[in-house]
């Protein structure tokens, strides 16, 4: 096997290295481009030219892959752990069942790529574009995907606790029972994820797990949060228009000066949770559980709160209180 081998900056220089070398050359299959279980750890692929080459279960631990064409390649079982993958070209490549775990992908194009069920602890996806990945049953805590692209991407299942998704656009993304969560409520490792500012709209997480995960300033336009878990998150200022949190526990969120208008809390937890000075204009909260519930200046303009539980709710301040809302509440 050859170890922390030198290939160069492009195909053809690892083409006139085989060519030279006939013992390498007996070790590659068939393919030209196969490196199909070769132990490349340490190996120097800059600006490689490696699209749709066959990199199964290849060893490339602190490989140099900065800037590579790995368009199409086939990655599966692969171990690019503590890999330099800055700016690759990896559109459509198959990186499923590979160890990444602190590898990093700054600003690479992974488009269409496949990561089911690779493993991406610590991995830096900063800016990078993950349109349309999918990320099935990945494993990425504490990864960072700052600005990432990650719309229509299919996380379900996913592990996501104390990744960083600040300003990530996820729209449309798949988040079904992904676990972006701390364990529990008062748990303080690990935390939840980081995601301030990221852009949600249409995202459905059905039955994810959020606890304690910061989602200040995000856009829930139209999201899916039916069955989720959302315990001490944070929700500060979200805009979250038409957003579905039917059968949710929210018990203890914070939710100051959010935007919750025509959004669905049918039969979800509220127990304590914050929503000082929320917008709720036309919300549904029908059937819900606000005990200790804090609504204080909080619009309720049209909201509809048939069969909610009442006990010991703040409305100091709130406007548009039903009236039959009022005698259930403290002022």
């Amino acid at each position: 096997m050859m170890r922390s081998v030198h290939f160069g900056c492009a195909w053809p220089v690892i083409l006139a290295f085989l060519v030279a070398c006939p013992i390498a050359r007996a070790q590659m299959d068939t393919n030209a481009k196969s490196f199909r279980g070769r132990d490349l750890a340490g190996a120097d692929l800059r600006g490689a030219d490696l699209a749709n080459a066959n990199l199964d279960g290849a060893i490339l631990t602190g490989a140099t892959l900065v800037g590579a064409d790995l368009r199409g390649a086939s990655l599966r079982g692969a171990d690019l752990r503590e890999a330099y993958l800055r700016e690759v070209r990896a559109r459509g490549a198959d990186f499923s069942a590979a160890k990444l775990d602190g590898s990093d992908l700054t600003r690479a194009d992974l488009r269409d790529a496949k990561f089911e069920s690779a493993s991406l602890t610590l991995a830096v996806l900063d800016g990078a574009r993950l349109d349309n990945a999918d990320l099935r049953r990945a494993f990425l805590p504490g990864a960072r995907l700052v600005k990432a692209q990650l719309s229509r991407a299919n996380l379900e299942a996913a592990m996501l606790a104390a990744a960083d998704l600040t300003q990530a656009n996820l729209a449309e993304a798949n988040f079904q029972n992904a676990d972006l969560g701390a364990a529990g409520l008062g748990q303080p490792a690990p935390r939840g994820a980081r995601l301030v500012g990221a852009d949600l709209t249409g995202a459905n997480l059905t039955g994810a797990n959020l606890t304690s995960a910061n989602l200040r300033e995000a856009i829930l336009t139209r999201a899916v949060f039916t069955r989720a878990r959302l315990g001490d998150a944070d929700l500060t200022w979200v805009r979250a228009y038409g957003a579905d949190f039917s059968d949710a526990m929210l018990a203890w969120m914070r939710a100051y000066g959010a935007d919750f208008r025509s959004a669905k809390f049918h039969n979800a937890r509220l127990d304590s949770a914050q929503f000082v000075g929320a917008d709720l204009r036309g919300a549904d909260l029908t059937g819900a559980k606000l005990k200790g519930t804090n609504l204080s200046q909080a619009n309720l303009a049209g909201a509809d709160l048939r069969g909610a539980e009442i006990r010991d709710v703040l409305i100091g301040a709130a406007r548009n209180v039903p009236a039959a809302f009022r005698e259930a509440t403290q002022p």
